[in-house]
């Protein structure tokens, strides 16, 4: 006979009504990556092509202007972190005709042009951070452990995950013809 044991309760960090993974890798072509970029940066005028090339370890951002100035500016892309809904990552080494740095208000102007409240620009480290918290649930929890590059793919490995299915559960209380919510 088989003796029963207790029901452990949960960690404290961890939601008891969730989904919880660890492992999982998520591979971005730059085909994908780039098709996000020109939808992202539409609004923006001056820039007539953004390019991102996954390869060789590093992640390298190419931007071509419309205006006089037509030499491209080239960027590298790290320390690329994901929490609680937001995306920041650092531009460095931020260039034209490989040598010639960039100005900070460069990045500015382009995150200015950004809806209200999506794009943040903090020129000191420039660094770039991203709300993604209306394009992710907000159930979801990602832990982003490596950033590989190469291949002309972008794999992120993710660590120890989960995703609250506490609102999930809600919903199914309601009847589908249900409209005040209650």
């Amino acid at each position: 006979m088989r003796e029963e044991t207790p029901a452990q309760a949960p960690s404290p960090d961890v939601p008891s009504l969730s989904v919880r993974w660890e492992g999982l890798t998520v591979v971005v072509d730059a085909a994908t990556l780039n098709a996000v970029l020109r939808h992202a940066t539409r609004r923006v005028p001056e820039i007539r092509e953004i390019l991102v090339e996954p390869d060789d370890g590093r992640l390298t951002l190419t931007v071509r202007a419309r205006s006089p100035f037509k030499p491209p500016l080239r960027s590298e892309i790290t320390n690329l972190r994901y929490r609680d809904g937001w995306l920041g990552f650092n531009l460095e080494h931020l260039t034209v005709f490989g040598f010639v740095p960039i100005p900070a208000w460069v990045l500015k102007k382009i995150v200015d042009r950004q809806p209200p409240g999506f794009a943040f620009f903090y020129p000191g480290e420039r660094v770039v951070v991203l709300n993604l918290t209306d394009l992710l649930p907000p159930e979801l929890s990602l832990e982003v452990r490596d950033v590989i590059c190469e291949n002309g793919e972008i794999r992120l490995v993710f660590g120890p995950s989960h995703y609250r299915l506490d609102r999930l559960l809600e919903t199914l209380d309601r009847g589908p013809f249900d409209l005040d919510g209650s």
